[in-house]
């Protein structure tokens, strides 16, 4: 019998007062704002990728700052470290918080017009919230035909005699990047000299200098925005990289081990179910010199909040609202050169990682090369650090599983679209959920058929790797499979690839070991030799590594290709 108390998780919840108020369990972070206040520094930028606690964080700032919830600060904060150790500027401003998300940016119109609604909205609210001004003239703040002019108006109103503002913007460059992913060129106008996002700064920044914007802070994914605005806006401390404030947002193993144990019934299944977190939502590390990974926050809410009553994983391990993240890393590889994009990412699931130097200011100046792509990736938390590479630099990798099944649907894409196969992809699932029931023949049925095309169209770049890496899109497709390449095993040598069912999934589907081979069509002689050499490795696998023989309904089976033709062997 479960003798635990009932849980309430925040998923998806980033409003501090109701996650505060309503017997939401979270982990306590409130520790950093005592830290951000004890920064010298009062105008900071903080950059993490999408969906691991900004803005709940911020909602936090919001409501400890502002003068007008100092009569329920006990109620919000007094069981948390910053309302057991109050810093003092505890209530003490008028508090300004935008968000810059939810804004149309599908023509270049809808982008101003929607940039523009959003401050006349937030400005309206401020004003009417601290009761300030006549009628008549929160009218004439709101009624200016530019963001820039519009805040321009409502600082002029407001001046140095009231209290000092905290302006807090949430998702900054939440539309600016839609923009720089749909049309470059518009960007670069919007941040220019003259761009209307770039005014819009350059106001802020003569508020903190007349004192009327006392502090501000600033989250968002990438520092693209704020770097393209250069002199407009040049006043920011970026604390991304601050070891001091690695763990501001995300959960580490500690904290994300602590949620689990709350709910978990059968304590038994802990390094179980750890490992498989560790797999799909761990792995971002924002300085070369941390020592542990954050686990993505709202994923493993997403997790807990569906495991807490049945005591099983979630149907779909990745969280569905991770969904609409496809279509934005689909238009990624369309920023500069597509061609140049795409060769990144073969690099990047070839070697599981790329070395580039790091970019801390992106200078718009210059071309958006390779290497502005890879920290792209990084800043929009498709890629993480593995490590320092030794050159000023950093080793990316990709952080999880979950970051990896997107990668892989958009390449097994970009496969069929160069075979000219685009109605096979309906066929994939039903070949992979085939395979899980102990049949490969269909699934290796469409891969040969992409080989027969690509292999004369692509034929130069066609090797043992790039027809592992065709294996391995096609069966992420499909959903069924943890896929795993190149690990290396206990008894010495390396796996081609391994299928492992889901957490999810039934344990009566099969899994799978495969050794790939590849042959050129003149080297087919070679066939039996090399089915020996693959057959010979597999068994070496299966008899020395403890992970293979603990695994069941194992299905291990050599794979050689000879030029486009795929030929199986099962190994018993």
């Amino acid at each position: 019998m479960n003798t635990k108390p009932k849980i309430f998780f925040p998923y998806g919840l980033s409003n501090w007062e109701q996650v505060a108020t309503q017997g939401y369990t979270l982990v306590d972070k409130t520790l950093f704002v005592e830290r951000l206040e004890s920064e010298k520094q009062k105008q900071i930028a903080f950059l993490r990728p999408r969906r691991i606690g900004k803005s709940l964080f911020v909602s936090i700032l919001e409501y400890y700052y502002d003068r007008n919830t100092k009569h329920k600060f006990d109620q919000l904060f007094g069981k948390y470290y910053i309302g057991q150790n109050p810093t003092p500027l505890a209530n003490s401003f008028h508090v300004l918080k935008m968000d810059f998300s939810g804004i149309d940016t599908n023509t270049q119109e809808n982008s101003f017009s929607g940039f523009l609604f959003k401050v006349r909205g937030y400005l309206n609210n401020f004003m009417r919230k601290y009761q300030l001004f006549t009628e008549q003239e929160r009218q004439m703040v709101v009624s200016q035909t530019s963001p820039a002019k519009t805040l321009q108006a409502f600082f002029d109103l407001y001046g140095n005699t009231q209290a000092p503002i905290y302006l807090i913007i949430d998702e900054y460059d939440h539309f600016t990047n839609e923009i720089l992913i749909r049309d470059l060129t518009e960007f670069k106008k919007s941040v220019s000299q003259d761009g209307y996002v770039r005014k819009f700064y350059e106001i802020v920044k003569e508020a903190t200098q007349q004192g009327i914007v006392d502090r501000f802070f600033i989250t968002g994914v990438s520092p693209i925005t704020l770097d393209s605005l250069t002199s407009g806006f040049n006043i920011v401390k970026h604390l991304s990289h601050s070891l001091n404030f690695h763990d501001m947002m995300g959960f580490t193993e500690q904290e994300t081990q602590d949620l689990l144990l709350l709910v978990l019934e059968d304590e038994s299944r802990l390094e179980l179910i750890m490992n498989d977190l560790r797999k799909y939502y761990n792995g971002y590390k924002f300085n070369t010199e941390a020592k542990q990974t954050v686990y993505n926050s709202n994923m493993v809410l997403y997790f807990l909040d569906e495991f807490k009553n049945s005591q099983n994983y979630p149907r779909q391990i990745l969280d569905p609202n991770i969904m609409p993240d496809y279509g934005k890393l689909k238009k990624m590889f369309e920023v500069a050169s597509w061609q140049d994009n795409i060769e990144v990412l073969e690099t990047i699931l070839e070697n599981g990682e790329i070395s580039s130097p790091q970019i801390f200011q992106f200078i718009f100046e210059q071309n958006f090369g390779k290497i502005e792509f890879v920290n792209f990736l990084y800043y929009m938390g498709n890629m993480t650090i593995k490590k320092d590479n030794g050159l000023s630099g950093a080793i990316f990798k990709i952080p999880n599983q979950v970051i990896a099944d997107l990668y892989w649907k958009y390449y097994a894409n970009v496969l069929q679209e160069r075979a000219e196969l685009r109605t096979e992809q309906d066929r994939v699932f039903p070949a992979v959920y085939e395979m899980a029931l102990g049949n490969p023949q269909p699934f290796f049925d469409l891969v040969q058929k992409s080989l027969e095309i690509l292999s004369n169209r692509d034929f130069q770049r066609f090797d043992e790797k790039y027809v592992k890496m065709l294996i391995i899109a096609y069966a992420m497709q499909g959903g069924v499979f943890f896929i795993s390449s190149e690990r290396e095993t206990q008894g010495g040598g390396y796996v081609d690839i391994e299928m492992d069912r889901r957490p999810s999934n039934t344990k009566k589907h099969t899994q799978y070991v495969f050794e790939v081979k590849y042959l050129p069509k003149a080297g087919s002689k070679k066939l039996k030799e090399i089915q020996a050499e693959a057959e010979k490795q597999l068994r070496h696998y299966l008899e020395t590594d403890e992970i293979l023989r603990s695994k069941e309904n194992l299905s291990a089976l050599t794979v050689v290709i000879v030029k486009d033709k795929v030929i199986m062997k099962k190994i018993n």
